[in-house]
């Protein structure tokens, strides 16, 4: 009854024979390490003649694309173990952050999983409004390092001052207040200018 020998070219490191039957009708069954994938037959059988079916296939690592980065935003780590010509290996995990005041939104940190795939979508930069600081002789309310939009803000003004303008600024959606941030003024020369212009 012929056999086959064992397969040639098992010193590819990644590969391994997980079933092996080297007899007539025989196969010879394959996998990859983590992280890599077979590339051509899982397997090849021992032929009538005591060769094998076909060559053995191939471990090719696993690879996710590099991530889309947000618009405003950035990597903080641009390179990751097993990155090659900006692919990255199974089990790389990229951080993003975004620029100035923009808020993340979605997950900041992302992992190239088995399957080639990231394991979440990439994040947003959402726009934010900058802590704008505090009138001479006021203060505002609620102070915060950053604004969503829609988000108002208070000026009020110490015992004595006000302000002759709107007393609430708001946040707009492109991360720009809807006015400067008004005085507070004296009250009394403030009030004595209007009543002078009457």
């Amino acid at each position: 009854m012929p056999f086959s020998g064992h397969p040639e070219g098992l010193s590819e490191p990644h590969l391994h024979v997980e079933e092996h039957n080297n007899s007539y009708g025989g196969r010879a069954v394959f996998g990859c390490a983590w992280g890599y994938r077979l590339q051509g037959p899982p397997g090849i059988e021992c032929e009538l003649n005591g060769n094998w079916s076909g060559p053995l296939p191939k471990c090719v690592p696993i690879q996710c694309p590099p991530p889309v980065l947000p618009v405003n935003g950035h990597l903080i780590q641009s390179e990751a173990p097993g990155m090659d010509g900006g692919r990255y290996a199974v089990g790389s995990l990229v951080q993003f952050a975004c620029e100035g005041a923009y808020k993340l939104e979605g997950e900041a940190s992302i992992i190239c999983t088995e399957m080639g795939v990231w394991s979440h979508p990439p994040p947003f930069c959402k726009p934010r409004c900058s802590y704008v600081g505090e009138p001479k002789n006021g203060f505002v309310s609620p102070t915060k390092f950053a604004y969503d939009p829609g988000d108002e803000l208070e000026i009020i003004c110490s015992p004595g001052f006000v302000t002759e303008i709107e007393e609430r600024i708001r946040c707009l959606p492109d991360g720009k207040w809807s006015a400067a941030l008004p005085e507070c003024l004296d009250a009394t020369i403030s009030n004595s200018s209007n009543s002078t212009e009457v």
